[in-house]
Protein backbone atom coordinates (compact mmCIF):
# COMPACT_ATOMS: atom_id res chain seq x y z
CA UNK A 1 0.00 0.00 0.00
CA UNK A 2 1.83 3.55 -1.29
CA UNK A 3 1.24 5.94 0.96
CA UNK A 4 1.83 10.03 0.87
CA UNK A 5 1.49 11.60 4.78
CA UNK A 6 0.65 15.06 5.05
CA UNK A 7 1.55 16.73 8.17
CA UNK A 8 2.86 19.37 10.55
CA UNK A 9 1.83 19.53 14.12
CA UNK A 10 3.06 17.19 17.00
CA UNK A 11 -0.62 15.49 16.81
CA UNK A 12 0.86 14.11 13.37
CA UNK A 13 3.45 12.07 14.79
CA UNK A 14 1.42 9.07 16.30
CA UNK A 15 -0.38 8.61 12.79
CA UNK A 16 3.34 8.58 10.92
CA UNK A 17 4.76 6.08 13.59
CA UNK A 18 2.54 3.65 13.78
CA UNK A 19 2.44 3.16 10.13
CA UNK A 20 5.90 2.42 10.02
CA UNK A 21 5.26 -1.25 9.11
CA UNK A 22 6.59 -3.63 5.89
CA UNK A 23 2.78 -3.23 4.67
CA UNK A 24 2.83 0.20 4.75
CA UNK A 25 5.08 2.03 2.11
CA UNK A 26 5.21 5.72 3.19
CA UNK A 27 6.64 6.92 -0.01
CA UNK A 28 7.15 10.39 0.75
CA UNK A 29 5.89 12.94 4.23
CA UNK A 30 4.65 15.98 3.27
CA UNK A 31 4.77 18.90 5.82
CA UNK A 32 5.08 22.71 5.96
CA UNK A 33 8.67 24.43 5.50
CA UNK A 34 11.06 25.60 8.40
CA UNK A 35 9.29 28.23 10.32
CA UNK A 36 11.42 31.61 12.64
CA UNK A 37 10.83 30.06 15.94
CA UNK A 38 12.04 31.67 19.43
CA UNK A 39 13.79 35.05 20.11
CA UNK A 40 16.45 34.73 17.54
CA UNK A 41 13.58 33.99 15.18
CA UNK A 42 16.16 31.06 13.54
CA UNK A 43 14.42 28.85 11.13
CA UNK A 44 13.27 25.70 13.05
CA UNK A 45 11.73 22.60 11.50
CA UNK A 46 8.15 21.76 12.20
CA UNK A 47 7.21 18.61 14.50
CA UNK A 48 6.46 15.98 11.69
CA UNK A 49 9.00 16.89 9.30
CA UNK A 50 11.81 17.13 12.30
CA UNK A 51 10.26 13.07 13.44
CA UNK A 52 10.16 12.08 9.58
CA UNK A 53 13.93 13.11 8.88
CA UNK A 54 14.75 11.08 12.04
CA UNK A 55 12.65 8.19 10.64
CA UNK A 56 14.70 8.56 7.48
CA UNK A 57 11.86 9.36 5.53
CA UNK A 58 11.66 11.35 1.98
CA UNK A 59 10.25 14.56 3.12
CA UNK A 60 8.77 17.27 0.74
CA UNK A 61 8.01 20.72 1.90
CA UNK A 62 6.35 23.06 -0.49
CA UNK A 63 5.43 26.37 0.19
CA UNK A 64 1.89 25.70 -1.69
CA UNK A 65 -0.13 23.01 -3.42
CA UNK A 66 -0.87 25.14 -6.01
CA UNK A 67 2.39 24.82 -8.00
CA UNK A 68 1.55 22.58 -10.95
CA UNK A 69 5.51 21.45 -10.88
CA UNK A 70 4.33 20.56 -6.84
CA UNK A 71 1.57 19.21 -8.18
CA UNK A 72 3.05 16.57 -10.78
CA UNK A 73 6.17 15.47 -7.74
CA UNK A 74 3.17 14.43 -5.83
CA UNK A 75 2.06 12.30 -8.76
CA UNK A 76 4.99 10.92 -9.47
CA UNK A 77 4.56 9.01 -5.99
CA UNK A 78 1.75 6.80 -6.83
CA UNK A 79 -0.07 6.89 -3.83
CA UNK A 80 -2.81 4.70 -3.19
CA UNK A 81 -3.82 6.83 -0.32
CA UNK A 82 -3.14 10.34 0.82
CA UNK A 83 -3.15 10.56 4.73
CA UNK A 84 -3.63 13.73 5.88
CA UNK A 85 -2.96 14.97 9.75
CA UNK A 86 -3.29 18.52 10.86
CA UNK A 87 -1.37 19.82 7.32
CA UNK A 88 -2.09 23.18 7.41
CA UNK A 89 -2.26 23.36 4.07
CA UNK A 90 -5.63 22.89 1.60
CA UNK A 91 -5.86 20.46 -0.27
CA UNK A 92 -7.83 21.32 -3.95
CA UNK A 93 -9.95 18.98 -5.97
CA UNK A 94 -7.17 18.42 -8.40
CA UNK A 95 -4.62 17.15 -5.48
CA UNK A 96 -7.75 15.48 -3.89
CA UNK A 97 -7.92 13.13 -7.03
CA UNK A 98 -4.61 12.38 -7.01
CA UNK A 99 -4.63 9.02 -5.10
CA UNK A 100 -5.63 5.25 -6.62
CA UNK A 101 -7.80 5.21 -3.63
CA UNK A 102 -9.04 8.29 -1.93
CA UNK A 103 -7.72 10.81 0.49
CA UNK A 104 -8.03 10.15 4.75
CA UNK A 105 -8.17 12.92 7.05
CA UNK A 106 -7.62 12.36 11.13
CA UNK A 107 -9.39 15.30 12.74
CA UNK A 108 -9.30 15.66 16.35
CA UNK A 109 -12.99 16.49 16.91
CA UNK A 110 -16.34 14.60 16.75
CA UNK A 111 -17.26 15.61 13.80
CA UNK A 112 -19.73 16.99 12.85
CA UNK A 113 -18.98 19.61 15.62
CA UNK A 114 -15.67 21.76 15.78
CA UNK A 115 -14.52 21.55 11.95
CA UNK A 116 -11.56 23.53 11.31
CA UNK A 117 -7.91 24.13 12.29
CA UNK A 118 -8.52 24.15 16.46
CA UNK A 119 -10.58 22.04 17.54
CA UNK A 120 -8.85 21.02 21.13
CA UNK A 121 -8.60 24.35 22.24
CA UNK A 122 -12.65 24.94 21.26
CA UNK A 123 -13.83 21.91 22.96
CA UNK A 124 -12.69 22.94 26.49
CA UNK A 125 -13.23 26.79 26.03
CA UNK A 126 -16.92 25.30 25.52
CA UNK A 127 -17.21 23.04 28.53
CA UNK A 128 -17.99 20.12 26.63
CA UNK A 129 -18.79 16.71 27.71
CA UNK A 130 -17.40 14.87 25.10
CA UNK A 131 -15.49 15.10 21.80
CA UNK A 132 -13.55 12.21 19.92
CA UNK A 133 -11.56 11.83 16.86
CA UNK A 134 -12.58 11.13 13.47
CA UNK A 135 -11.23 9.10 10.08
CA UNK A 136 -13.01 11.26 7.23
CA UNK A 137 -12.74 10.47 3.47
CA UNK A 138 -11.31 13.97 2.15
CA UNK A 139 -13.69 15.88 0.24
CA UNK A 140 -12.95 19.74 -1.15
CA UNK A 141 -14.85 21.44 1.96
CA UNK A 142 -12.95 21.82 5.06
CA UNK A 143 -13.74 18.53 7.41
CA UNK A 144 -16.96 17.65 5.70
CA UNK A 145 -16.38 14.67 3.87
CA UNK A 146 -18.46 11.01 5.03
CA UNK A 147 -17.00 9.70 8.24
CA UNK A 148 -15.04 6.36 8.02
CA UNK A 149 -14.66 5.92 11.77
CA UNK A 150 -14.99 7.59 15.31
CA UNK A 151 -14.41 7.77 18.71
CA UNK A 152 -15.97 8.77 21.70
CA UNK A 153 -13.68 10.47 24.61
CA UNK A 154 -15.72 11.50 27.84
CA UNK A 155 -14.09 14.86 29.08
CA UNK A 156 -14.26 16.15 32.56
CA UNK A 157 -13.43 19.56 32.43
CA UNK A 158 -9.90 19.06 34.04
CA UNK A 159 -8.21 18.31 30.42
CA UNK A 160 -5.51 20.74 29.34
CA UNK A 161 -4.62 21.40 25.67
CA UNK A 162 -1.50 19.60 26.37
CA UNK A 163 -3.31 16.29 27.70
CA UNK A 164 -5.97 16.34 25.48
CA UNK A 165 -4.06 16.97 22.26
CA UNK A 166 -1.84 14.15 23.82
CA UNK A 167 -4.72 11.49 24.50
CA UNK A 168 -6.41 12.26 20.56
CA UNK A 169 -3.42 12.22 18.79
CA UNK A 170 -3.18 8.48 19.74
CA UNK A 171 -6.66 7.79 19.46
CA UNK A 172 -6.46 9.25 16.09
CA UNK A 173 -3.38 6.87 14.91
CA UNK A 174 -5.50 4.00 16.09
CA UNK A 175 -8.70 4.60 14.68
CA UNK A 176 -6.58 5.24 11.29
CA UNK A 177 -5.23 1.88 11.48
CA UNK A 178 -8.22 0.24 11.79
CA UNK A 179 -9.78 2.31 8.76
CA UNK A 180 -6.88 1.18 6.35
CA UNK A 181 -6.85 -2.46 7.63
CA UNK A 182 -10.70 -2.87 6.63
CA UNK A 183 -10.40 -0.59 4.22
CA UNK A 184 -13.31 -2.56 1.95
CA UNK A 185 -15.27 -3.02 4.84
CA UNK A 186 -15.76 0.88 6.22
CA UNK A 187 -19.20 2.04 6.18
CA UNK A 188 -19.55 5.86 4.97
CA UNK A 189 -21.66 8.01 7.43
CA UNK A 190 -22.24 11.22 6.22
CA UNK A 191 -22.11 14.31 8.68
CA UNK A 192 -25.09 16.17 9.63
CA UNK A 193 -24.90 19.52 8.78
CA UNK A 194 -27.62 21.20 10.65
CA UNK A 195 -25.03 20.36 13.63
CA UNK A 196 -22.20 21.74 12.37
CA UNK A 197 -19.45 23.79 14.47
CA UNK A 198 -16.06 25.57 14.02
CA UNK A 199 -12.87 25.84 15.65
CA UNK A 200 -11.22 28.87 13.90
CA UNK A 201 -7.75 29.40 14.45
CA UNK A 202 -6.33 30.58 17.90
CA UNK A 203 -5.19 34.31 17.74
CA UNK A 204 -3.26 36.14 19.79
CA UNK A 205 -5.82 38.15 21.39
CA UNK A 206 -7.88 35.13 22.24
CA UNK A 207 -5.04 34.25 24.75
CA UNK A 208 -5.58 37.16 27.15
CA UNK A 209 -8.08 36.90 29.82
CA UNK A 210 -10.54 39.23 29.98
CA UNK A 211 -11.58 39.18 33.29
CA UNK A 212 -15.12 40.90 32.41
CA UNK A 213 -16.33 37.18 31.86
CA UNK A 214 -17.10 34.77 34.00
CA UNK A 215 -14.74 33.08 36.17
CA UNK A 216 -16.01 29.40 35.15
CA UNK A 217 -14.97 30.45 30.95
CA UNK A 218 -11.47 31.87 32.41
CA UNK A 219 -10.91 28.79 33.95
CA UNK A 220 -11.76 26.83 30.42
CA UNK A 221 -9.75 29.36 28.97
CA UNK A 222 -6.47 28.62 31.14
CA UNK A 223 -7.10 24.65 30.63
CA UNK A 224 -7.55 25.48 27.15
CA UNK A 225 -4.50 27.26 26.01
CA UNK A 226 -1.82 25.62 28.55
CA UNK A 227 0.72 24.25 28.15
CA UNK A 228 1.00 26.55 25.18
CA UNK A 229 0.16 28.82 24.17
CA UNK A 230 -0.73 29.94 27.27
CA UNK A 231 -3.34 32.20 28.76
CA UNK A 232 -2.04 35.89 30.63
CA UNK A 233 -2.53 38.78 31.48
CA UNK A 234 -0.27 42.08 32.78
CA UNK A 235 -0.10 43.61 35.86
CA UNK A 236 1.89 46.77 36.24
CA UNK A 237 2.94 46.42 32.68
CA UNK A 238 4.40 43.09 32.95
CA UNK A 239 2.94 40.10 30.99
CA UNK A 240 2.02 36.64 33.34
CA UNK A 241 1.37 33.79 31.77
CA UNK A 242 -1.51 31.28 33.84
CA UNK A 243 -1.38 27.49 33.49
CA UNK A 244 -4.21 26.63 36.45
CA UNK A 245 -6.39 28.63 37.96
CA UNK A 246 -10.27 27.37 39.69
CA UNK A 247 -13.26 29.10 40.44
CA UNK A 248 -13.60 30.24 43.78
CA UNK A 249 -16.15 32.73 45.63
CA UNK A 250 -15.02 36.39 45.92
CA UNK A 251 -16.64 39.70 45.01
CA UNK A 252 -15.01 42.94 43.58
CA UNK A 253 -14.67 45.31 40.29
CA UNK A 254 -13.83 42.78 37.23
CA UNK A 255 -10.26 42.60 36.70
CA UNK A 256 -9.49 43.74 40.55
CA UNK A 257 -6.93 41.93 43.30
CA UNK A 258 -9.46 40.54 45.55
CA UNK A 259 -6.48 39.28 47.83
CA UNK A 260 -2.33 38.99 47.93
CA UNK A 261 -2.56 34.88 46.92
CA UNK A 262 -3.69 36.16 43.69
CA UNK A 263 -7.60 35.83 43.62
CA UNK A 264 -8.91 37.91 40.85
CA UNK A 265 -12.37 38.85 40.70
CA UNK A 266 -14.33 38.26 37.20
CA UNK A 267 -17.52 39.55 35.91
CA UNK A 268 -18.76 36.55 37.69
CA UNK A 269 -17.28 35.05 40.72
CA UNK A 270 -13.61 35.35 40.61
CA UNK A 271 -10.55 33.14 39.73
CA UNK A 272 -7.50 31.76 42.09
CA UNK A 273 -4.37 31.49 40.13
CA UNK A 274 -2.48 28.65 40.88
CA UNK A 275 0.24 28.64 38.16
CA UNK A 276 2.24 31.26 36.71
CA UNK A 277 4.88 31.97 35.24
CA UNK A 278 6.88 35.47 34.84
CA UNK A 279 8.50 36.87 31.69
CA UNK A 280 11.79 35.07 31.14
CA UNK A 281 11.04 33.00 33.59
CA UNK A 282 10.13 29.02 34.61
CA UNK A 283 6.57 28.36 35.06
CA UNK A 284 6.14 27.59 39.39
CA UNK A 285 3.13 27.63 42.01
CA UNK A 286 1.92 31.57 42.77
CA UNK A 287 2.53 30.97 46.37
CA UNK A 288 6.29 30.24 45.22
CA UNK A 289 5.67 33.62 43.42
CA UNK A 290 4.28 35.45 45.75
CA UNK A 291 7.68 34.94 48.21
CA UNK A 292 9.75 37.26 46.14
CA UNK A 293 7.00 39.54 44.00
CA UNK A 294 3.68 41.29 45.28
CA UNK A 295 0.43 41.17 44.02
CA UNK A 296 -1.25 44.34 46.04
CA UNK A 297 -4.76 44.07 46.87
CA UNK A 298 -7.16 46.52 45.18
CA UNK A 299 -4.77 46.50 42.33
CA UNK A 300 -6.35 46.27 38.76
CA UNK A 301 -5.43 43.51 36.20
CA UNK A 302 -4.65 44.56 32.73
CA UNK A 303 -4.42 48.33 32.86
CA UNK A 304 -2.03 48.79 30.04
CA UNK A 305 -1.51 47.36 27.05
CA UNK A 306 1.22 47.32 24.38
Amino acid sequence: MNIVFMGSSTFAIPSLRILRKPEYNVRAVYSQPPRKAGRGKSYKEVPLAEFAFSQGLKVEQPQTLNDPSVVANLKSYEPDFLIVVAYGLILSKEVLKIPKKFSVNVHGSFLPYWRGAAPINHVIFNRDLSTGVSIVKMNEKLDAGPILRQEKVILDHTETFGSLHYLLSELGAKNLLKVLNNINSNKEVLQNDSLVSYAPKIKKLDTKLDFNQQASVLEARVRGLAPTPGAWFEYKKERFKVFRAKVVEGRGQAGSIINENLTIACGEQALDILEIQRQGKDIMSVSNLIRGFKFKKGDSINQSSH
